[in-house]
């Protein structure tokens, strides 16, 4: 019970996680195909995630098992009377019981939905499309679609309109939507008690309708009259709530979203925020901590083959002086453990080890690093005749000492026995389990994938550089190649077409190579397409002066098949020369005032008179040019609206706009509603 009990709390608390980061970082963005995917696998992790567990075990000193001494005690038969206690209510299982029955509920209320649905449309008339049933209905109901069928009543509609509707339902038909309205109904049904879980659900439909209005948008022509439909629709609602409704709340909020420019590829990022804090849950909340005792065997083994001593990284002061004097006691080895570093959890991170055998057999070894140590066994193999070889062994690489002849006991007369190449060279290395000389490493690069671990004999200073990893050797710098700031392979830059390449930066460093190429800002517009740049015809060649840095907005039309581009720039200039009030004039031009409106829009006025509205191109605010409306009625002159305090204005949208033969949108009237 308890278990299970934390598992629900755990997913409501990741399904509240995924929506706050929805409103915080995603709600305004025009990802809506993403954001689809966002709440969905926000759903199916918040159930897999609290089932999945790591153990991290603790390692504990043996606690020693203490003498006892029981004492006899006489038995004595006696009867003795145990009051009847009286069953308590368990209200958990209440409590529990009750909410079950609820979601029951719930779920057999979805059932009879979906049954009540197929009843309805049994007897209406269905014609079959290539993608979808169409079902005529004669109940005066908004049009809506379940799978692949698309309910509607045509009579209430023109054939224009009936046409928008049928585009936006094929598009939930076609994408299948209505598995995800299905999938967060039945989330709601069990998680019904958490009120988050019906705003998460509210959400995913609101951006199901975005991505139908959206699609919807680019393949219909006339644009007002789809607007014009979403009203009519408004006051009609039918009580199916499985179902695609053409109708949603919060229309305005959908009119608004099909005019917002499209979010920059770069804003992307904003969906990673939502991993540091689901490592943050797996590992505050998915840990489990499991306490072992240590064996009581001190690293050692004296027999008549082997002695043995192992450090690992849980090694005390202790367990080491009292390993070290066994070995001079008993075996007249000299084992000296120096230069000993621990972290903050007391792990041992660096050491020195040197040791000296009774026949003057010596050796070293030496670990410096951050991350706590690995394994070292420190070894002494004894044949029958009292001899063998002695060293250390660490991570599958040995460095064996062998005594030489009797009259040879220096240092420099010490050899390697598994290292053949040390008694030439200076430097060894040793890669991946594979020895190196100085020579065959000249002019080579190292990727290491680890540490590096240096031993060095004191009397002939021979180093010896073991690489702990998988390292990788190259013979030439590693090239990282950009491709308009996105990462490309080599075969892929191969493929550039070079009459696209604006410019091509190549920057050496020390060890990589950076190339980065930038493309055109012409690069796939088609030929026929027209250009304009801050409303004057342009060409492409003055397209690709431009650095995109200076661009501020890009409006993309299609008119009749030909498309056209609207480029406006940002508005920087450098003030210099003239008197005072010169200056002061031409500071006054460049202040921008902000309109914040209650549905979170900003919109700027900038350069005195111009006014640059989301979704809409700017627009130049002189009488004659466009028609303003101040709480519904005209101002007989427009630029009197530039005296309006920004702050005051709560309401601010195109209500009326054109094309001109050169498929460039001109906007002729805005609707202003102040406090």
């Amino acid at each position: 019970m308890e278990n299970l009990l934390m598992y629900f709390a755990k997913v409501n608390g990741l399904i509240i996680l995924f929506y706050l980061m929805y409103i915080l970082f995603l709600r305004k963005e025009t990802f809506f195909v993403s954001n689809r995917w966002y709440f969905l696998s926000g759903l199916i992790l918040s159930l897999i995630l609290p089932l999945i567990t790591f153990t991290k075990i603790i390692w504990v000193e043996p606690t020693p098992i203490p003498e006892y001494y029981e004492e006899a005690i006489p038995i004595t038969y006696n009867t003795i009377e145990t009051p009847i206690q009286e069953a308590t209510l368990d209200w958990s299982l209440i409590l529990m019981s009750a909410y079950i029955v609820i979601s029951i509920l719930i779920i057999l209320k979805i059932g009879i939905e979906l049954v009540s649905f197929f009843k309805r449309i049994q007897k209406q008339n269905k014609q079959k499309e290539s993608d979808y049933t169409l079902v005529d209905s004669n109940s005066a109901e908004n049009p809506f679609s379940f799978f692949s069928y698309i309910v509607i009543n045509k009579d209430m509609f023109t054939e224009e309109e009936l046409q928008h509707i049928l585009t936006h339902e094929s598009i939930h038909v076609k994408q299948k939507h209505s598995f995800d309205v299905l999938i967060g109904k039945v989330f709601c049904a069990i998680f019904w008690v958490n009120p988050i879980i019906w705003f998460y659900r509210k959400a995913m439909l609101q951006n199901l309708e975005f991505i139908a209005d959206n699609e919807t948008f680019q393949q219909i022509e006339n644009k007002y009259e789809y607007q014009k439909t979403l009203l009519k629709v408004v006051t009609h609602q039918h009580n199916l709530s499985i179902t695609n409704q053409f109708y949603q709340s919060l229309i305005k909020k959908r009119i608004v979203m099909l005019h917002t420019n499209q979010s920059h590829k770069k804003n992307v990022w904003k969906y990673a925020t939502i991993l540091p804090l689901l490592v943050g849950f797996m590992l505050l909340f998915q840990i489990e901590t499991v306490a072992q005792v240590k064996e009581v065997t001190i690293s050692k083994s004296i027999t008549n083959e082997l002695i043995q001593f192992v450090i690992d990284k849980n090694t005390t002061d202790a367990q080491i002086k009292e390993e070290t004097e066994l070995l001079k006691k008993e075996h007249n080895i000299e084992l000296k453990i120096s230069k000993i570093k621990r972290n903050a959890k007391n792990e041992i991170t660096a050491l020195e080890a040197k040791f000296e055998d009774s026949d003057k057999t010596s050796g070293k070894i030496s670990i410096k690093g951050e991350e706590a140590i690995e394994p070292i066994r420190f070894f002494k193999e004894i044949n029958e005749n009292g001899k063998g070889n002695i060293g250390f062994d660490r991570n599958n690489i040995s460095t064996v000492f062998a005594k030489m002849d009797a009259d040879q006991l220096e240092w420099n007369d010490a050899q390697t026995i598994e290292i053949k190449k040390s008694d030439t060279d200076e430097v060894i290395y040793i890669i991946n389990g594979k020895e190196y000389s100085k020579e065959e490493m000249k002019d080579k690069i190292v990727e290491l994938d680890g540490a590096i671990e240096m031993n060095e004999n004191e009397k002939n200073g021979k180093k010896i550089m073991i690489f702990k990893g998988n390292s990788t050797i190259s013979d030439e710098p590693k090239t990282i190649i950009y491709l308009d700031e996105k990462m490309i392979s080599e075969d892929e830059m191969k493929r550039i077409d070079a009459n696209i390449i604006k410019s091509v930066d190549v920057n050496k460093g020390n060890i990589k190579k950076e190339i980065k190429i930038i493309t055109k800002n012409s690069s796939g517009l088609p030929e026929d397409a027209e250009i304009y740049i801050d409303g004057k015809k342009a060409t492409k060649e003055e397209l690709d002066k431009i650095e995109k840095e200076e661009i501020e907005t890009i409006n993309i039309n299609n008119n009749n098949g030909k498309k056209s581009i609207e480029i406006h720039k940002k508005n920087i200039k450098t003030i210099s020369g003239g008197t005072w009030t010169d200056v002061n004039k031409e500071i006054k031009k460049q202040e921008i005032k902000i309109i914040t409106t209650d549905d979170g829009d900003e919109s700027i006025i900038f350069n005195v008179n111009k006014l640059k509205i989301p979704g809409e191109p700017t627009v130049i605010i002189e009488n004659g040019r466009v028609d303003i409306y101040v709480n519904g009625k005209k101002l007989p002159n427009s630029e009197s609206f530039l005296n309006i305090d920004p702050s005051k204005i709560y309401y601010l949208e195109v209500t009326d706009k054109e094309k001109t033969n050169e498929g460039i949108t001109k906007i002729k009237r805005i609707e202003v509603k102040t406090k």
